[in-house]
């Protein structure tokens, strides 16, 4: 649950293994990370990679959500199976954004992947 946590994130800033400022969390190596995604349920990572993508959607700048468009759209992709109509249609756009953008760079592998 979400108040589980932001007890985990509290209890890893207290242990210096990671920095939280305003709602930003920042691990302080990349297999902390990846041993605090694995204390969330595999059931759950799908949407909170979700609620990740959302979140950087709403936030990111037009040049850093550009810069950054296949993470975001990829992390958006995971939890497609429970989103509205309206976020499909948006989840659709961004898709076709990513497909276009690398079909011009010739990631055609990746391309398909969006399309």
């Amino acid at each position: 649950t979400e108040r589980a946590y932001a007890s985990l994130i509290e209890e890893f800033e207290e242990e210096g293994l990671c920095e939280v400022d305003d709602e930003e969390c920042r691990f302080m190596h990349d297999q902390i990370q990846s041993a605090a995604f694995e204390l969330i349920s595999p059931e759950q990572r799908d949407s909170f990679r979700g609620r990740i993508g959302s979140i950087l959607l709403r936030s990111l700048p037009p040049e850093e959500l550009e810069a950054s468009l296949f993470e975001v759209v990829s992390l958006l992709n995971c939890a497609a199976t429970n989103i509205t109509d309206e976020e499909c249609d948006e989840l659709a756009e961004l898709n076709l954004k990513a497909g276009v953008k690398a079909s011009e760079n010739a990631a055609f592998d990746t391309a398909k992947v969006y399309f």
